[in-house]
């Protein structure tokens, strides 16, 4: 009883689950039937256009050809608009429809599109535009299809700005601008516009006319008033307000057959929403308005109103890459003298230098300078590369703000503080000359879309003071380099001012400490040849020995020996290491602190009578407990500071310091290791007493590298805690004043075999 129980309960179970199937299969075919039912296809008999009424969401609506997107409506009675214009009214409940055309007559060129809206003349897309001119408040530009290397006017060339055809602009910007001028269609068209006693349109801004002016932030009245500061008044005894000259803007269209097309763009809306428009007849050779007014959209704000330099990209410089932009020669920032009495010092260099190939410096002493200073005051010191990299990253990624002026003129120029008037020529008119603050110049190699060379160029940059916001304008020339990498014959320029942040050329504001690397020995001392110290009453030579070290592969000064020499009479030749051969046919290598032993082989033997020990300069140094029989019969003792040979002839025997290499390494490092403590500013009269003031002078040392490149340093007292420095000669920094005197203590504990560091 129980099975047939469950058997019955299970058929009762699946009765249900297949009645709701069918329930669903029947529901969702009741939809699709009434859906289909519920579905009317009409047609524009405008256009022809099909449309579809359908029931959704409890309502009949009117959808486009798709099924799925509702037809828009008009403002005024709730009317679905077709694209050609055409009204559908439908009853919401029933479906029951009306379709009403509307009737707008045209004129002229002017043709009706989507939404019954008016396009003033017809649809010309970039491909069919030959030239755009624009005139509007900021003065008058033109785009046009324009081939570079001809010369002429191509219908097949890329757009350019006429009378500037090397200048960028913005592509998207321009896009813009060929759809607001191909495609003018308005928003609505005024039905009976109100026009003034000679026939014009002022009332919408569409022609010239006195108007009064308006402070543009307050929008309050701008009043007159006379030079002694009194309120002007008018024939009532009121006061007047400043007026101005409209011109409305306007722009004219050149398509590629030749014919134009002229819109006139008056003022805006009083709601904003678009602007007054009119459009001009040009197809006969004369200009004959249309009488009409037309509303376009807001975006002719942002196209045909906007100043040429709108659409300009900024350029500083041409564009650099993340691979070239630090490859420059002769990159000189010149600063103006304030103190200039005529053109030949009304500059003055303040930093110089160029970059070295690495090609150049690979494997040799100049290995890790890319940058060596060229000129004025800090030639010698090393550059501090990171912060040449910082500067010139300015122009790989200058922080432009934005154009200022295209192709500026001289009045232009001194507008923006780079330039002014020196005088007058004899008819009155003013003669210009650069006074920018500062002044930018290096050479450069151009390169093409390839990567490959094309001509080096000298770029000279005029760059101003700051502006009330902090910024800098800046004004760029081309000029050609000569076969002596001099700057020629001006090329061309950039002809744009541009507006930059503040920090693009922040390091305009460097002083020359922020140029240098504080460490004022960089030399590595495997190219080191020489060193000479010299103070009041001591003197002292190293002359550094480095050919026994292997160079073949990287900088090695393995074997390196120095020959050093005093006043007091020392003279001495440091261990660079010391290859005997024992009664075994051994082969021992006794360095400053190690000791190898190698059998005829070459294989390399355990050394088990040794231990190590910390010598005089505190360096742990391998020792044997017991001496090495020679082949020739002497014998050599090996200790933490000394190796001693005694040979079978007494006046053969040497001791040698075992250290004293390793100790001039010490005084060697200490001399890398000293830095610039900052920058110290005198005069030229100051620093020049300085130097002729004998007193003043703590120590010389020169340096000779094995290139045959010397450095003189001079140390001069200034405090009892400064010494100024100078290197071959240039100046304008500070040491701390006992690390001079340090020098020579170092110099002298070499030759008393004493700890240096």
């Amino acid at each position: 009883m129980i099975k047939k129980k469950q058997s019955l309960m299970k058929q009762r179970r699946n009765a249900i689950i297949i009645a709701a199937i069918i329930v669903v299969v029947l529901a969702v075919a009741l939809a699709f039937v009434l859906d289909f039912a519920r579905t009317e296809a009409i047609e524009d008999p405008v256009d022809g256009s099909t449309y579809y009424i359908r029931y959704k969401n409890k309502e009949y609506k009117l959808f486009d050809e798709d099924k799925k997107t509702v037809r828009p409506t008009d403002d005024a009675y709730g009317y679905y608009v077709m694209k050609s214009g055409t009204l559908v009214e439908i009853d919401a409940e029933t479906g029951a429809y009306d379709v009403i055309v509307v009737d707008m007559p045209t004129e002229g060129n002017e043709t009706i599109e989507y939404f019954s809206r008016y396009l003033m003349f017809p649809h010309f897309q970039r491909a069919s535009i030959r030239q755009i001119e624009v005139h509007n408040a900021g003065g008058s530009y033109t785009f046009y299809r324009y081939n570079v290397e001809d010369g002429e006017i191509d219908d097949k060339a890329d757009f350019k700005i006429k009378g500037s055809p090397l200048t960028l602009f913005d592509g998207q910007k321009f896009s813009s601008l060929c759809v607001n001028a191909g495609y003018t269609i308005s928003k609505m068209k005024i039905a009976d516009p109100i026009k003034d006693e000679n026939g014009e349109y002022t009332e919408y801004g569409l022609a010239p006319q006195i108007r009064p002016l308006y402070d543009e932030e307050t929008g309050d009245p701008v009043m007159m008033y006379d030079k002694d500061g009194n309120p002007v008044l008018d024939e009532n005894g009121k006061h007047k307000q400043q007026t101005y000259e409209y011109t409305p803007a306007y722009f004219i269209l050149t398509d590629t057959d030749g014919n134009k097309y002229k819109v006139i763009v008056g003022d805006k809306l009083v709601d904003g929403t678009g602007y007054y428009a009119q459009y001009v007849d040009m197809l006969t050779g004369e200009e004959i308005k249309r009488d009409a007014v037309y509303v376009l959209d807001t975006s002719y704000g942002d196209t045909v109103l906007m100043d040429v330099e709108y659409y300009v990209a900024p350029l500083l410089t041409h564009p650099l890459s993340l691979n070239n932009f630090f490859d420059v020669e002769d990159f000189f920032i010149f600063e103006k003298n304030p103190a200039a009495t005529g053109a030949d010092d009304m500059y003055k260099a303040t930093v110089g230098f160029t970059y070295i190939d690495i090609g150049d410096r690979e494997n040799t002493i100049y290995a890790s300078e890319p940058f060596v200073f060229s000129g004025y005051k800090l030639d010698g010191y090393g550059v501090s590369n990171d912060n040449v990299y910082t500067c010139l990253e300015s122009f790989y990624e200058p922080a432009f703000v934005k154009v200022c002026k295209l192709s500026p003129n001289d009045e232009d120029l001194a507008a923006y503080g780079l330039s002014s008037i020196e005088g007058y020529d004899d008819k009155g008119n003013p003669i210009y000359v650069i006074s920018a603050k500062n002044i930018i110049s290096f050479n450069f190699d151009i390169t093409d879309d390839d990567g490959k060379f094309v001509e080096t160029v000298n770029y000279m940059i005029y760059v101003s003071d700051f502006n009330e916001d902090g910024n800098r304008y800046a004004f760029t020339e081309v000029y050609e380099v000569d076969s002596d990498g001099k700057a020629g014959d001006l090329l061309y320029t950039l002809d744009m001012i541009i507006e930059v942040e503040e920090y693009t050329f922040a390091f305009l504001e460097w002083d020359s400490y922020d140029w240098i690397n504080d460490n004022y020995v960089q030399l590595n001392i495997a190219f080191c040849d020489k060193i000479t110290v010299s103070a009041k009453d001591y003197f002292a030579q190293f002359t550094i020995d480095n050919s026994k070290s292997d160079m073949s592969e990287q900088i090695n000064s393995s074997n390196i020996s120095i020959h050093a020499t005093d006043s007091a009479g020392n003279d001495r030749v440091t261990f660079s290491g010391l290859t005997v051969t024992d009664i075994n046919g051994n082969v021992w290598e006794i360095g400053a602190t190690t000791v190898k032993c190698y059998n005829s082989k070459g294989a390399e033997l355990r050394i088990t009578a040794s231990h190590y020990e910390t010598n005089s300069i505190g360096n742990n140094a391998r020792v044997l407990e017991k001496y090495i029989e020679c082949s020739d019969g002497s014998k050599v003792y090996v200790t933490a500071d000394e190796v001693r040979v005694d040979a079978l002839s007494p006046d053969k025997s040497v001791v040698y310091n075992r250290f004293d290499t390793n100790l001039f390494r010490q005084f060697y490092q200490t001399l890398l290791n000293s830095r610039i403590a900052n920058s110290y500013h005198l005069t030229d009269e100051e620093e020049k007493a300085l130097l002729e003031d004998e007193s003043k002078l703590m120590l010389t040392m020169t340096v000779l590298d094995s290139e045959g490149r010397e450095k003189t340093y001079r140390f001069y007292s200034l405090t009892s805690r400064k010494a100024y420095i100078t290197i071959n000669g240039n100046g304008g920094f500070y040491v701390q004043a006992d690390r001079a005197e340090r020098i020579v203590s170092d110099v002298q504990k070499f030759f008393a075999n004493q700890k240096i560091g």
